[in-house]
């Protein structure tokens, strides 16, 4: 009887756990699973281009576009299926006149007479004040003259440019520099939210009063930037900025210009310097940037492109979920797999600035 017992009360605890484990694993397989889609890792690859004159390394299936020859050489590099990531490099453009009035009196010349090859200072942006900031505001304005008086390039677009921050940079034209310096902006391209950072140095080129004002202009040199679409910018930042980098013009090239005038030898061989630098000043002005602007930007884009940004509470990973799936969450966390997704708060710069881990459909 006693081993009968013992038998009979094995079979009962072995049926009623077996049934707790049934129980347990209808009610695991019972929570909701997320929607999730993960993000995926970009990787420019970069790899040698020879542009018969210069070099550099180039992101694999980019395209190249270039314009000009010697100082006024630039270019503009750019992915053909995301042509919001970018690349850009352009020696001088020029004329900037240096304020409104100064405008206005070669308007007065020409109407007194005055030779009409002067309506491009009529036409041309100013740029009051004569800082980096203001120069990047005009670039669409001035793009679009360039290509009116038929220099046959498509440049970068920076619409609605945002600046975020100003940030201390300095070339080898330094000492005879209006202004230079390095901006993180924010711009819209293709309905994309994108940041970049750009940089350019403004010189004076010529004083000439007229009419009681200035009526000379400015120059601006060495302008450069970098940017993508805001999701992705830190992500390919530094292959950005070394792609900028390697840079060089061919020597054969740098001598013929020389000999013809074309610039000066000294800026010649600095454009390598300065490309080279500015990929340090790039990557030191991403890495010292301010978390309340990471926290602004991001969540514009958020905005503009339907997301919420969730963090894991217990994992400190981030993601974005389409709008109206927290909402729908939070009131029934429970029954989900995975309950400890929360709200980024506004303050939240840490969330705000690392690279997301996936996307959250509803």
């Amino acid at each position: 009887m006693k081993g009968r017992y013992f038998t009979h009360r094995s079979l009962i605890i072995s049926i009623v756990f077996s049934m707790l484990m049934l129980n347990g694993c209808a009610l695991f397989q019972s929570k909701t699973k997320l929607n999730f889609v993960a993000a995926e890792a970009i990787d420019l690859n970069l790899v040698d281009y020879d542009g018969s004159f210069f070099t550099m390394k180039i992101p694999s299936g980019w395209t190249i576009e270039t314009t000009g020859n010697y100082e006024a050489f630039g270019f503009k590099l750019y992915d053909p299926e995301i042509p919001s990531r970018q690349i850009f490099y352009y020696g001088s453009m020029s004329p900037f006149t240096k304020s409104l009035d100064g405008r206005e009196a070669w308007q007065t010349y020409i109407n007194w007479g005055g030779y009409t090859s002067s309506q491009l200072y009529v036409d041309v942006p100013y740029l009051d004040p004569a800082s980096t900031e203001e120069f990047f505001y005009k670039f669409d304005e001035f793009a679009q003259v360039a290509n009116q008086y038929g220099i046959e390039h498509v440049f970068p677009v920076l619409t609605d440019l945002e600046i975020l921050r100003r940030v201390d940079y300095s070339t080898a034209m330094s000492s005879v520099a209006e202004d230079e310096a390095m901006i993180r902006a924010l711009h819209t391209q293709d309905g994309a939210l994108c940041e970049g950072l750009y940089a350019a140095t403004i010189v004076d080129a010529m004083t000439a009063f007229m009419y009681g004002t200035d009526a000379g202009y400015y120059t601006v040199y060495l302008i450069m930037g970098i940017s993508a679409p805001i999701e992705e910018f830190s992500q390919i930042e530094a292959q950005l900025a070394e792609s900028v980098s390697s840079f060089q013009f061919e020597q054969d090239y740098i001598d013929i210009g020389v000999a013809q005038n074309e610039w000066e030898t000294e800026m010649a061989i600095k454009v390598g310097e300065t490309l080279s630098a500015a990929a340090d000043s790039y990557n030191q002005a991403w890495f010292n940037r301010q978390g309340s602007d990471d926290a602004l930007s991001q969540k514009r884009s958020d905005g503009m492109l339907g997301y919420d940004r969730l963090y894991d509470s217990e994992t400190g990973k981030t993601y974005k979920a389409e709008l109206g799936f927290y909402d729908e969450y939070d009131g029934n966390r429970t029954e989900y797999a995975n309950p400890n997704l929360q709200l980024v708060p506004d303050d939240g710069y840490t969330y705000y600035s690392q690279d997301i881990s996936g996307y959250i459909n509803k």
